[in-house]
């Protein structure tokens, strides 16, 4: 849900630019890049792409705890350093900067699914202090209550 939602509005916007140098390239010639030179506008789109999508993920985990797509799979971003606290925006920045596709970031594209096949849990989780719990609802005599599963998820 929040990779459609992000190629509409994100990339969407940002087709012409990719559309003008890809639609020229063969797949012999995509393939082996190495002489061809890339346009300044598809660096900058991919530069602005990639902070938009880190807003993204930053804005709905710091203000909600959740993005669209975690709503719909009834799971939730929350604090575990303060139980009582929502998640910092340098926190929120912080769990979820794999995103970009830049140096030194990209290491976490290689370092999170290992320490997440090793350890069971996420890096940046754990360097955060945040963690992906399932959420539910329990019936009380005064209405309803939200609690959190600290399941792994």
């Amino acid at each position: 849900m929040d990779l459609l939602i992000i190629n509409l509005i994100v990339i969407y916007p940002f087709r012409q630019v990719f559309t003008r140098y890809f639609s020229g390239l063969s797949l012999a010639q995509s393939l082996n890049a190495s002489g061809i030179a890339i346009p300044s506008s598809v660096y900058w789109a991919v530069f602005i792409i990639s902070i938009l999508a880190l807003l993204y993920f930053t804005f709905f985990d710091y203000y909600l705890g959740q993005t669209p797509g975690k709503m719909l799979l009834k799971i939730k971003v929350i604090s575990i350093i303060d139980t009582h606290q929502e998640i910092t925006i340098p926190r929120a920045l912080l769990r979820n900067c794999f995103i970009l596709p830049f140096f030194p970031f990209y290491i976490f594209w290689v370092v999170e699914p290992l320490y997440l096949a090793f350890y069971k849990e996420r890096f940046l989780e754990k360097i955060t202090g945040t963690k992906t719990v399932y959420e539910y609802e329990k019936d009380h005599t005064k209405g309803y209550v939200k609690e959190y599963k600290l399941d792994k998820v």
